[in-house]
């Protein structure tokens, strides 16, 4: 971790007496004083590259900041400010980079076959324990706003019956990224239908008070100014930029006059493509008014995470508020000639994920080790001062933020395909990805060397002792975590090869 100022001591002490002061139980439930508690505010968007963001695009080099084209970019000073005034975690990568997974690991601490949600529409295991059980059990008020997509196949799925143990969930819906909302009543409904009265995607006319992205805001702002003495964990998950690819005005034409480029790995067929894509390359024909969608969609969230954080302090909630922003996974945006996510590759898997915590004077830093998703929970249990008598194998990083020492490539997260059979494996360190797959050799990934992600670094010099340490992470991985990708005679095989 780099550290940007010198603003660490007091932040630091700061968080002493936030430990000093902390919570334990069975999974949470003990007294407090809620002056000394947090709330905690975490935004999870869809579908989210993090390369469109300004505060990633700052710490890139210049071709991969402008991944579509010189100045090809766009303004996003209020997410911006949350890494200025905290941390900005720069290896950060969906636990299983598909929605459901995704999810399901980051509300539980738990990797996602551990909680029966290792592909997409399928229902979280009601025994799981989820981070709105443990802080709902410490008095915290909790409630989930948007997507939540852990309910099995319900469309959109108003106030699902599994709902991780939120007392709020008027606003949440299962699954859908729809466009337009209104209320029906004192019910929230989409209010855009097709031809036949069902539910749409259609944009429909929507404005800058029925437009998901504003609407959900809307209910967001609502939840933190009706807050009373308790605190609050309130969830706000966002179904964009995630496709279709549309956004109310101003933001569907703010970003025409871009000139769109393809990435420099576009339609690169003199390349070996690894084998876990799948069959052939599945171009995707590039369209620069996509990405124009795209970054109007990223815009308008933007915007609305600014309005979010003025009424945070206008309410005086601000200085006791940790906030944390993520998304589910990531999107190619026509890197490799893809779109969408699904598998390892960085534009695929690879989140933004930034972390404020003003408490005092804050702490802003880089973090450049490796985190999952799946950290997420007990890292937030760990900064709100919960101790919790249950070992996440999530890991608890918040002693990392307060400042302890530890060695950067120490530390690796473990991916997986989504799906009930195995496809792929990889464990990502700071610097390298190993991916294991059931249909290629192993692959190895060099982020400083190749950034792009376009050759196989497996078996060249002096990467023997890289593949060794990361194969023996994802040994160790299977067995703790007992994962039956590892039952796969394949993943075996190649694993052994790695380890030798």
């Amino acid at each position: 971790m780099r550290w940007r100022s010198g603003t660490f001591i007091p932040f630091f002490y700061s968080l002493v007496l936030f430990a000093l002061s902390s919570t334990e139980s069975v999974y949470g439930k003990a007294s407090r004083n809620p002056s000394d508690t947090p709330n905690l505010l975490l935004i999870i968007t869809d579908e989210h590259n993090f390369r469109t963001l300004g505060c990633y695009r700052k710490l890139l080099s210049v071709d991969q900041a402008q991944m579509w084209g010189p100045d090809c970019f766009v303004e996003t000073p209020h997410i911006d400010r949350l890494a200025s005034e905290g941390v900005i975690c720069t290896r950060a990568y969906a636990t299983s980079p598909v929605c459901s997974p995704c999810r399901a690991a980051m509300i539980t601490g738990y990797y996602p076959h551990q909680v029966g949600v290792s592909t997409n529409n399928q229902i979280l295991n009601e025994g799981a324990v989820t981070l709105a059980d443990v802080l709902g059990e410490a008095g915290y008020r909790t409630g989930f706003i948007g997507k939540w997509h852990l309910a099995g196949e319900d469309k959109p799925g108003w106030s699902p019956r599994v709902n991780g143990g939120f007392e709020d969930t008027k606003f949440m819906f299962n699954r859908g990224h729809w466009k337009k909302f209104r209320l029906n009543g004192d019910q929230p409904e989409i209010a855009a239908k097709d031809n036949k009265g069902r539910p749409s995607y259609d944009l429909n006319g929507a404005d800058e008070t029925s437009f998901a992205t504003d609407y959900l805001t809307d209910q967001a702002i609502s939840f933190v100014r009706s807050n009373g003495d308790s605190p609050f964990l309130l969830v706000l998950s966002l179904p964009d930029p995630h496709g279709p690819n549309t956004v109310r005005p101003p933001y569907d034409h703010m970003y025409d006059h871009l000139r769109f480029l393809p990435p420099r790995t576009y339609g690169r067929d003199d390349l070996l493509s690894p084998r876990w894509l799948g069959e052939g390359k599945n171009h995707a024909v590039f369209r620069g008014e996509q990405m124009s969608r795209y970054f109007g969609m990223v815009k308008c969230i933007d915007d609305n995470i600014g309005r979010l954080l003025n009424v945070l302090q206008a309410e005086q909630e601000s200085d006791s508020t940790i906030v944390l922003l993520t998304s589910d996974h990531g999107d190619l945006c026509y890197e490799h000639d893809r779109l969408n996510k699904g598998n390892p590759y960085e534009g695929s898997a690879r989140v933004p994920l930034l972390l404020r915590y003003p408490q005092g004077d804050l702490n802003q830093a880089v973090f450049d080790s490796a985190i999952g998703t799946v950290d997420i929970t007990p890292t937030l249990l760990g900064l709100a001062g919960c101790k919790v008598k249950r070992e996440f194998p999530g890991r608890d990083l918040s002693s990392y933020f307060r400042g302890a020492v530890h060695e950067a490539n120490s530390e690796i997260v473990f991916l997986r395909n989504s799906g009930l059979e195995a496809n792929w494996v990889a464990a990502v360190d700071s610097r390298y990805k190993l991916i294991l797959s059931v249909s290629d050799r192993p692959w190895l990934f060099d982020n400083e060397e190749d950034p792009d992600e376009l050759f196989n670094f497996y078996q060249r010099p002096n990467t023997n002792g890289v593949v060794r340490r990361l194969a023996k992470g994802l040994q160790k991985y299977s067995l703790e975590s007992k994962d039956p990708y590892f039952k796969n005679a394949k993943i075996i095989r190649s694993l052994n090869q790695c380890l030798q």
